[in-house]
Order: C-alpha cells, then structure tokens, then sequence
C-alpha cells in the first residue's frame, strides 16, 4: 500500500505544471590587471600580523600584502 502512495504523489508531482526558477550565475572579475603566482617565506609573527591586519580592514590577507608592497614601492 505504501508503495501504491508513492506512486499516486510521484504522478501529483509530474502532472502539476509549476513553473521553475532559475537562477543564472556570472563571476564577476575585479581584478584588470594580470596576476602570477609568487611564493615566499615569512615570520610567523608577521604572518599572524597580517591576518589580524586583515581581519581589522575586513580585506583579504592578498590584498592586505598587495596594499603594503604598492606602498612600499612609491615610498623608495
């Protein structure tokens, strides 16, 4: 019986016509200029400096390093 129940809600759900939604996703790039990777090492206490730094601006740890070697940089 359980089964003929199933059945009878699986014919209910195919014969009703509801209308889907769907939903379109498009990645958004912000970035213009293009990026390689580089790898390096650092202090743990600058590292964990520079977490905490981007928690504070709610930024990344990426950006929050860009920001600081962009400055670096104009300042020499």
């Amino acid at each position: 019986m359980a089964k003929q129940n199933f059945n009878e809600l699986i014919k209910k759900a195919k014969s009703s016509n509801q209308q889907k939604t769907i939903q379109k996703v498009t990645p958004i790039r912000t970035s213009i200029e293009a990026e390689v990777q580089f790898s390096f090492y650092l202090s743990k206490q600058l590292l964990k400096d520079i977490k905490q730094q981007a928690l504070d601006e709610n930024d990344s740890i990426k950006n929050v390093i860009n920001k600081a070697l962009e400055q670096y940089l104009k300042n020499k």
